[in-house]
């Protein structure tokens, strides 16, 4: 005898009962979990689950170039859908959650054209600057490593005497030697007998007086130029003019610290000690 119809399909749907029950569980788990982007590889019964919409309830029109999906073409979870997905947006990340934010690699930088930082006009100290101990008359300027020459020549003066040095000169350019003998000449003072090199002071003296007419700084600049073109000849009218000259103030010294100071030179070594008389101070060559 056949089965009714009524009882035929109340079979059907009793059979069909424990996948949808299932699919509703996983539904809820996945839920419970946050991992709401995953429901919608879910074929959900249409039953109401805590936190889900209905299908089709709030979902946004999907786009225009969107192709329609097959509604009975079977999809394993967590495969990536071939037409965009029209979801509702993530949630934002919770402000607790800290951020990743490293630095990018040398290589990176350089790939990103980036100078190095110590390009950036002046290198970053890796100590905190302190003055010197010994004084250093303004003015005056010491390359770093004579500088470092200079202070363990301090050390040694001041262990003996516990006196400190004074730096009456250091190494000059050409236009602080412009400038200085330009001042002597102005003043009156002879430089053919301040200077040995009687030759290259003719020089100087001859682009003073060529441009003697001219405003001061003018006057300079012609001198300056004959000096660079000097030193690029392998000519240094003054000592200063090459790197590693210094000048001690020693017309304050006793015969003592005089000895101590020599001694300390001597101790330190790799200097060159000259006395000299006008004025007087001791003039350092160091290499």
């Amino acid at each position: 005898m056949p089965t009714p119809p009524t009882r035929r399909a109340a079979a059907q749907e009793r059979s069909l009962e424990p996948p949808r029950r299932l699919r509703a569980l996983a539904a809820a788990l996945l839920c419970a979990a946050g991992c709401r982007e995953r429901l919608e590889s879910i074929d959900l019964p249409s039953i109401g689950l805590p936190g889900l919409d209905p299908p089709g309830a709030s979902a946004p029109a999907a786009p225009a170039s969107a192709a329609p999906r097959a509604p009975s073409a079977p999809r394993a979870a967590g495969t990536a859908s071939a037409a965009p997905r029209a979801a509702a947006p993530r949630a934002a990340a919770p402000a607790t959650r800290p951020e990743c934010d490293e630095l990018p690699s040398e290589e990176e930088e350089r790939r990103a054209q980036l100078p190095p930082l110590t390009a950036l006009g002046k290198a970053v100290p890796t100590e905190p600057w302190a003055p010197p101990p010994y004084e250093v008359l303004p003015g005056v300027t010491l390359p770093a490593k004579i500088a470092a020459k200079v202070e363990q020549i301090d050390q040694g003066y001041a262990r003996r005497t516990r006196e400190h040095l004074v730096i009456t000169s250091g190494t000059r350019d050409a236009n602080r030697q412009a400038r200085a003998m330009f001042t002597k000449l102005r003043l009156g003072e002879d430089l053919l007998q301040l200077y040995r090199n009687k030759a290259a002071v003719q020089e100087i003296k001859k682009a003073y007086q060529a441009n003697s007419r001219k405003p001061p700084e003018q006057v300079v600049a012609a001198m300056e130029a004959v000096i660079q073109d000097q030193i690029d000849r392998g000519i240094y009218v003054s000592a200063h003019l090459r790197k590693g000259a210094v000048d001690v103030r020693n017309r304050t010294m006793s015969p003592k610290e005089k000895r101590a100071f020599l001694e300390s030179t001597a101790e330190v070594g790799g200097v060159l000690v000259l006395e000299e008389t006008t004025p007087a101070h001791y003039h350092l060559q160091i290499d």
